[in-house]
């Protein structure tokens, strides 16, 4: 007898106390992560005084570092978790984010937040390779998309959340009278105190144990190479390639929409805090539409093939990320229709891959192929953060989106021909659909 919450159905062995524990973790991995990009102008900015000229290459290298982590550490923490559980690795990753909130906002030097940012890298590859993991094992097949639509919409709120906190304590802080360094330094503990807790929170909340299909504990290489082996169906080379791009476009959005109100306010003679706090709204505008086309979405994908997901999801990011290129600055009132637009992107983009690979994958060994798919999305991250900042720092603040933008049409391509010539046999209503392949 499966567990049931409506109409979603989940897999054998999942209870709906594991479903919900796990939409928090949805909620708080995805969000402190993203919070970090957020938030971190505020540090190079007020904290160490860096040059405007500067942060961007800045915040490129430190987002690389993160990411370096990731592509060492991610894959292998999906095949760790396919033997011993996902509960502990996924504490492990939130801990370490914690770890990382503490000690960001008493660095001195560019040098320290970047050895900080090796450990809240390898909090990042624990968690995302956990949460994405478990997204693909609590649903049934016939519910996958609306699983994956719910847990992008608890992601979207999860960073409405951590972005207002982390935005709002320093001025509600400094216009108590503390001083901005000062202030930084509460917000920072709070977040980190919220990671601290939700360690408890999934221990006792999420499923312990191997899912059954890896009760025989395959070894260690079998996993490995199944995640290579996997790039011989189309449908999954797509999504990995996809998840590049995919993870970019968030990536650019988190880091550099942020960075570019607060250089933007500084050089007219505000606030780096007020820009924080001003630029949460066209944050929030944007996430709030990724959790309305989350569930939209979600509905969508276990209607139609999940091979032209992707191939919509990619027209509407091409759209959206080119458009950024008539934004004088994000704090422009006038431009929230499009960054609604660029939040329901981002969902779409990051939920499509997801499905497509979930749907593909062997469960037995989805772990490793999943871990593979974020790999491919930390090379994404990497690019988009290099050569965004570069950009960001040598050209104009709207020269990261285009490049966005690009990837994205370029992927475009891909799907459709991948859509012509291997759609896969999935159809509404299909045995596939249904959970019986």
């Amino acid at each position: 007898m499966t567990a049931r919450i409506g109409n979603i159905e989940l897999a054998t062995g999942v209870r709906v106390t594991h479903f919900w524990t796990y939409m928090y973790a949805s909620l708080i991995c995805i969000g402190m992560i993203s919070n970090m990009n957020f938030s971190q102008p505020y540090i190079l900015l007020q904290h160490l005084g860096i040059a405007d000229e500067f942060t961007g290459r800045i915040t490129g290298q430190l987002t690389l570092i993160t990411e370096v982590m990731n592509l060492l550490l991610i894959w292998p923490f999906g095949i760790l978790a396919d033997r011993i559980g996902r509960r502990p690795v996924i504490m492990l990753g939130i801990g370490m984010i914690g770890l990382s909130y503490a000690l960001y906002p008493w660095a001195t030097e560019v040098n320290e937040l970047m050895a900080i940012r090796v450990i809240f890298g390898i909090g990042v590859a624990a968690a995302a390779a956990m949460t994405a993991t478990i997204q693909n094992d609590y649903p049934a097949e016939s519910s996958r998309g609306r699983v994956i639509g719910f847990s992008s919409a608890f992601n979207a709120l999860g960073i409405v959340f951590a972005t207002w906190m982390v935005s709002r304590l320093p001025v509600w802080l400094q216009d108590a009278g503390m001083e901005p360094v000062a202030a930084g330094r509460y917000a920072y503990g709070a977040a980190a105190l919220v990671c601290f807790v939700s360690m408890l929170i999934f221990r006792f909340g999420l499923k312990g144990g191997v899912p059954e299909q890896t009760r025989q504990r395959p070894r260690w290489w079998d996993l490995t190479r199944t995640g290579i082996e996997q790039m011989r169906n189309p449908r999954i080379l797509l999504a990995y390639l996809y998840a590049m791009p995919a993870r970019g476009a968030l990536v650019v959005f988190g880091l550099f929409t942020s960075l570019w109100a607060s250089t933007a306010v500084r050089a007219a003679g505000g606030e780096v805090a007020v820009a924080q706090y001003q630029v949460w709204l066209p944050s929030t505008v944007g996430t709030v539409s990724a959790v309305c086309w989350s569930f939209v979405f979600g509905w969508i994908l276990d209607r139609i093939s999940r091979v032209a997901g992707v191939v919509l999801s990619t027209a509407m990011s091409m759209v959206a990320y080119g458009l950024m290129y008539f934004v004088e600055t994000p704090l422009d009132l006038r431009m929230l229709p499009l960054f609604a637009l660029v939040g329901a992107s981002m969902a779409g983009g990051m939920m499509s891959s997801m499905a497509l690979v979930g749907q593909e994958a062997p469960p037995a060994k989805r772990g490793a192929v999943i871990g593979l798919l974020s790999l491919f999305g930390s090379a994404g991250i990497m690019l988009a953060a290099t050569y965004g900042g570069a950009l960001f720092s040598a050209a104009t603040p709207w020269a990261p989106y285009l490049l966005i933008a690009g990837a994205q049409a370029v992927l475009f391509v891909f799907a459709v021909i991948v859509w012509i010539v291997a759609p896969g046999d999935w159809k509404p209503g299909s045995a596939a659909a249904m959970g019986r392949h």
